[in-house]
């Protein structure tokens, strides 16, 4: 019994590693629920999240094995809109930025299902803010992105759910913008729950 379990588990692993290194071009939209912040580095008494609704993108993935040596590989590139943004003291600060994230999409294939392993980063444009741009607000973005998430494989659409953290390296505020001696470091994040919806354009 134990032998037979071992050929039919060495069997499926075999399908499932000769199906990863066929080349799959997808594209869709993704809509996201985002927790987001900022960090204030010395620690500002007061700042909250907010909660925000109006995340989405237009999204391509493509897998493929890497170097032929990884069949589990896959990227995405997208173009994310979000609303971004904080609490101070019971005020609401928000922000409108357009995004272009690029990320490694490692997946372990079974059954009509994927486990995804987000990792990579994303430049940005923050286009708006609730409050106007100051001459020492940083309109420029970049930092890194981590998470994972399921994807429903349901040929040729897939569904994937996914949770994503977002964090910038670059700052919202001068951090000399209030003295010259004592300095504020801000850093925008964000926590994405998405929902998304692929078709296949063409590939296995």
């Amino acid at each position: 019994m134990k032998i037979k379990l071992l050929i039919v588990s060495v069997l499926l692993f075999t399908n499932t590693a000769i199906s990863q290194e066929r080349s799959s071009h997808l594209i869709g939209v993704k809509g996201a629920y985002n927790i987001s912040n900022v960090s204030f580095n010395p620690v500002i008494e007061g700042v909250k999240a907010i909660k925000t609704y109006k995340n989405y993108s237009l999204s391509y993935i493509n897998y493929n094995s890497l170097w032929k040596t990884m069949p589990y590989f896959g990227f995405q590139a997208e173009v994310y809109f979000q609303e971004q943004g904080y609490e101070l003291n019971g005020n609401k600060v928000t922000m409108e930025s357009v995004l272009l994230p690029l990320t490694s999409k490692f997946h372990i294939d079974f059954w009509r299902m994927r486990v995804l392993m987000n990792a990579g980063g994303f430049v940005g444009y923050r286009k708006s803010k609730s409050d106007g741009f100051a001459e020492t607000d940083y309109k420029f973005d970049a930092g890194f992105i981590g998470g994972g998430g399921l994807a429903f494989v349901l040929k040729p659409f897939e569904l994937h759910l996914e949770a994503n953290y977002q964090y910038s390296l670059t700052y919202l505020y001068n951090p000399q913008k209030d003295s010259q001696i004592n300095v504020s470091f801000s850093h925008p994040s964000q926590l994405l729950f998405s929902v998304a919806i692929y078709y296949q354009l063409f590939g296995k």
